[in-house]
């Protein structure tokens, strides 16, 4: 192999690593999303808070969707979003949600492999002729891992984090 070759494959490493270290997926997937939908998500001032149900086994070890509620309306609170009430979310025009789901799998004594998603979007009113309204998905996140509750916490946290860097634009 050639010198050039070699430091063709060195530099192709070193970008690779770079890429996987920080996330230069993520960046460019938020990136993305904000040239589309910011303005539109920045506009929402409020959202409706959903937790979707959680596995039994979850709620035993203490992760309950109360617990996750509170949480995650005083991480958006103190970031000066309102979490909307029913009656509240009910006379808004948009219907914003902040959807939040936890799947996990049981790996071994309170060890799980997870997967977090939170979804930011808005209830589009029925088309005539149908019943049901659907959800426009403005921006969406997701993560995975394994491990116990309080690492499934922290990657809720931190998606909740990149919401929240999108919605304050920076």
């Amino acid at each position: 192999m050639s010198t050039r070759s070699m430091m063709f494959l060195l530099l192709f490493v070193v970008a690779i690593f770079l890429a996987v270290r920080f996330d230069v997926t993520t960046q460019v997937k938020m990136g993305v999303a904000n040239l589309i939908y910011g303005d539109e998500m920045r506009g929402m001032k409020g959202f409706r808070l959903v937790i979707e149900t959680l596995a039994p086994e979850l709620e035993k070890q203490g992760l309950t969707r109360e617990t996750l509620l509170k949480e995650l309306s005083t991480m958006l609170e103190n970031a000066r979003i309102k979490v909307l009430g029913d009656e509240e979310w009910q006379k808004t025009s948009d219907k914003p949600v902040l959807n939040v789901s936890v799947y996990a799998t049981k790996t071994g004594d309170n060890r799980y492999q997870y997967s977090v998603t939170i979804e930011v979007g808005k209830i589009e009113a029925p088309k005539p002729g149908t019943y049901s309204a659907k959800i426009k998905t403005l921006w969406l996140t997701s993560g995975v891992g394994e491990g116990g509750i309080s690492d499934i916490r922290a990657r809720i946290k931190e998606e909740t984090g990149l919401f929240l860097k999108s919605h304050s634009g920076s």
